[in-house]
């Protein structure tokens, strides 16, 4: 029985200071790298209800992937900016939300579905947590001239609605 103690008292240990893998960890780069394909002018597929652009542009110097959203609802103009960046290894968004706040999320790119996943860590100008603000994004690369986003909006702390839109590459 003290045999048995001792060699399952062995195994713990040996599991506690064993790493455990983590898919979202040493992926930043990869999935930077992905952001950064996507550089050029996209529009809404017609499938959309609304028609809006995203213009992607590299900028400090090849450091941040600066996206413009632009669309026009019931006659006025909507507007929105992301900045993506590396922050060491892991790949992170800030969010310029026309709900008036800035969430910063950060990312985990699964290659093997073409996906790269944020989850919200920080929010700025955020007066009450029952406010409403982005939580969550995901982008699937679907191929070289067409991907896929989609944005979970939260209010009230919970998920109020989703945003699943495809972009196709015009320039």
């Amino acid at each position: 029985m003290k045999s048995l103690t001792k060699t399952l008292g062995v195994l713990v240990l040996s599991m506690g200071i064993m790493p455990i893998p983590n898919s979202a960890a040493g992926n930043g780069a990869e999935a930077f790298e992905k952001l950064k394909s996507l550089v050029g002018h996209w529009e809404t597929e017609k499938t959309n209800m609304n028609k809006a652009t995203l213009d992607l542009e590299l900028t400090s110097g090849g450091t941040a992937v600066l996206e413009k959203f632009h669309m026009v609802d019931n006659g006025k103009p909507v507007e929105m900016t992301t900045l993506y960046y590396l922050d060491g290894n892991q790949v992170k968004l800030t969010h310029y939300c026309m709900a008036g706040n800035q969430p910063t999320m950060k990312g985990s790119y699964a290659p093997e579905s073409k996906t790269l996943t944020f989850d919200l860590v920080s929010i700025s100008n955020l007066k009450t947590p029952n406010d409403g603000h982005m939580h969550h994004a995901a982008y699937t690369f679907i191929d070289n001239d067409h991907f896929k986003t989609t944005w979970t909006f939260r209010k009230e702390q919970k998920d109020a609605f989703t945003e699943d839109v495809t972009y196709v590459r015009t320039k």
